[in-house]
């Protein structure tokens, strides 16, 4: 998803259990320059994680295991640094966050991160000059999949499922890596439909999508999650 400013930005934080920013400290959004160390000022009650170690994930869990009545904030600088193991101690944390605990991961490169800690968290990119009318970065055959998955119908969803179900691997793409990366592609897309047009279809479209995408991410059926999650 997109946001415009860093006011939008902030009401997404406090509305979030877990979520991935594209954003990093000088990088401009809209008219404002953005800076975490503001952020900190505006949230309240914030920890920035700079250490990407298992310990300092460790500490974390150990900070969240009692209730709270008011938000807390931690602040993942360069998410992608997190070490595997780190990822993987984090899991738990992330997929069910406590109430009033917000959990952030400022990163420019969400797709280091493990697919199970992005399937889990909703990834939000800074809405940039022209950025609605650049299209995806895909290749030839994914983008026109995507294109064609994105306004399908209920008869052309199923060819669609029907035709990546029976995709063979391939040495450069794997099936369902391939998969995975259309799901990708049309959610992108139908983001950027949504903030055209305001078309509410869309915003149904894009849930869907996401839950096939951390369905198969997770070695469900090809076919079954995309027919149950986009019909």
């Amino acid at each position: 998803m997109f946001f415009k400013n860093l006011k939008e930005l902030e009401n997404i934080l406090k509305n979030s259990g877990t979520s991935i920013i594209c954003l990093k400290d000088g990088e401009k959004v809209g008219d404002e320059i953005f800076s975490l160390e503001n952020l900190t000022k505006t949230l309240g009650n914030c920890l920035i994680i700079e250490n990407h170690n298992i310990d300092q994930i460790r500490e974390v869990i150990n900070l969240t295991t009692t209730k709270t009545n008011y938000p807390r904030f931690f602040l993942f600088k360069n998410a992608e640094k997190l070490q595997i193991q780190a990822q993987n101690s984090a899991l738990k944390l992330f997929e069910e966050p406590k109430e009033n605990y917000h959990f952030i991961l400022f990163t420019t490169t969400p797709d280091a991160l493990l697919p199970t800690i992005r399937s889990r968290a909703a990834i939000y990119t800074p809405l940039k000059l022209n950025a609605l009318e650049t299209p995806p970065k895909a290749e030839k055959e994914v983008f026109e999949l995507s294109k064609r998955l994105l306004v399908a119908n209920q008869a052309q969803v199923l060819d669609i499922a029907e035709e990546l179900h029976k995709r063979k691997d391939t040495e450069k793409s794997p099936r369902r890596e391939f998969v995975l990366e259309v799901l990708k592609t049309t959610i992108e897309l139908a983001e950027k439909s949504y903030f055209k047009t305001k078309n509410e279809a869309f915003t149904k479209k894009i849930n869907g999508l996401i839950k096939a995408h951390e369905n198969i991410s997770k070695n469900g059926i090809i076919r079954l999650q995309i027919v149950a999650n986009l019909i």
